[in-house]
């Protein structure tokens, strides 16, 4: 699923996230590197967070999300209606 969605894919950015769709695999993931994020209860926290944002949002095929830091400065409303405008310019 990673290297064709990421070779192939659509690549969209926010202020908080950037996100890679494509219409060929199926599936999800919220990748966090170490680079965001050093400690590994950071990077967990951030993978939660987002992952909890994404529940009831309606998801491309395959989406592979990368948060950037700053997500964990977000009130979980924010955190939503950011992916929410994020997953509508995917679908466009």
């Amino acid at each position: 699923m990673f290297p064709a969605t990421l070779s192939a894919g659509r690549r969209l950015s926010s202020a908080h996230f950037t996100a890679v769709s494509s219409e060929e695999t199926r599936g999800y993931a919220v990748v966090v590197p170490k680079k965001v994020a050093r400690l590994s209860v950071t990077r967990h926290r951030l993978r939660r967070r987002t992952t909890e944002a994404l529940r009831g949002l309606s998801l491309p095929h395959a989406l592979i999300l990368f948060p950037k830091a700053s997500v964990l400065t977000l009130d979980p409303g924010s955190l939503r209606a950011e992916l929410a405008a994020l997953l509508s310019k995917i679908r466009r």
